[in-house]
């Protein structure tokens, strides 16, 4: 039963790839539109993730850095601290928590922080 729900999983992701793949957000009007950006009129973290993914999937790297500088730099970021931390947990259990807590107060910070500089310096 759980390679189904795996199957279906990647099928879906595949299929969202494949529709940002296709339809670009910026000259398409039908994708989502960040609620906070249409309240407030600042941009949360995530505003240009959808941009960002279409660029990343046509190569477009400075592009995507462009549209979401934040999760362009994240994504690398956590895939090394996981393998860090899976390291970790073989050497010692216990730092391998302590590791875990400062990786979760070190993306809580920069998204905190990611938010406030994006809005101030128009990033």
């Amino acid at each position: 039963m759980k390679h189904y729900v795996w199957g279906i999983i990647l099928t879906a992701a595949l299929v969202v790839l494949g529709y940002y793949f296709a339809y670009d957000p910026t000259t398409e009007g039908w994708f989502p539109k960040c609620r906070i950006y249409q309240l407030t009129g600042y941009k949360c973290p995530g505003c240009g993730s959808q941009r960002m993914l279409h660029s990343l999937l046509h190569g477009d790297v400075v592009g995507a850095f462009r549209h979401n500088a934040y999760l362009m730099t994240l994504f690398p970021l956590v895939v090394v601290l996981l393998v860090w931390n899976g390291w970790m947990k073989h050497l010692s259990p216990k730092w391998a928590d302590v590791a875990t807590w400062l990786l979760v107060a070190m993306l809580l910070i920069s998204f905190v922080l990611w938010w406030v500089l994006r809005n101030v310096f128009g990033w």
